[in-house]
């Protein structure tokens, strides 16, 4: 099957906000939007220490290959989550995309910063992928926003990642931060499309 007209593609290595984050651990994030109005969201986490991602919280019972057991829950960014924002040019709005490894998910609209937030609904769960090494953990994920997004729309966007390690902390990671604190929500951390 053919994939569909590609309109945007953004491949990065995101940063992260605190400064303690271990040297060697790194991010990525990579997102695919096509003409169609499918989003396909992918993560990447590499560790370079001995260790590896053993100080990684991460759900029970993950497997690897597809999450078929996801559900919507809400506050899934107070522990390892992956995420994008999206928006449409000079709109107040935008949608935040929360995916935790074992298949949660949640897609909420904003009407402004912050603020009259709600859950989007989705006609069909994302579709989200896990594979595991002791060194590196990736996370796919294809989600359907046809039914609710402009046609030939493309988003203006971030990518964000939650890395819970334990005792050691929580880490924000992004493609670029403000300078006071970690807000995935700045829309001027956003990438103009």
């Amino acid at each position: 099957m053919a994939r569909p007209a590609v309109m945007l593609l953004q491949a990065s290595r995101l940063v992260p906000f605190e400064r303690s984050v271990p040297q060697g651990l790194q991010v990525s994030g990579e997102l695919i939007w096509s003409r169609s109005g499918q989003l396909e969201l992918s993560f990447g986490v590499l560790a370079a220490a001995a260790s590896g991602l053993s100080d990684l919280i991460l759900p029970p019972g993950l497997i690897d290959g597809p999450q078929g057991a996801g559900q919507r829950r809400d506050e899934l960014w107070t522990t390892t989550c992956f995420e994008a924002f999206l928006a449409l040019p000079d709109q107040p709005g935008y949608w935040e995309i929360n995916l935790a490894p074992n298949g949660d998910w949640a897609v909420y609209r904003f009407e402004g910063y912050r603020s009259g937030q709600c859950q989007q609904p989705l006609e069909n769960s994302p579709a989200v992928a896990l594979r595991r090494w002791h060194h590196q953990l990736r996370l796919d994920a294809l989600l359907d926003l046809s039914p609710w997004w402009p046609d030939e729309h493309c988003p203006e966007l971030a990518l964000t990642t939650v890395l819970d390690r334990g005792p050691n902390g929580i880490s924000h990671w992004a493609l670029c931060h403000g300078e006071t604190q970690a807000d995935f929500h700045d829309r001027s951390t956003f990438l103009q499309t």
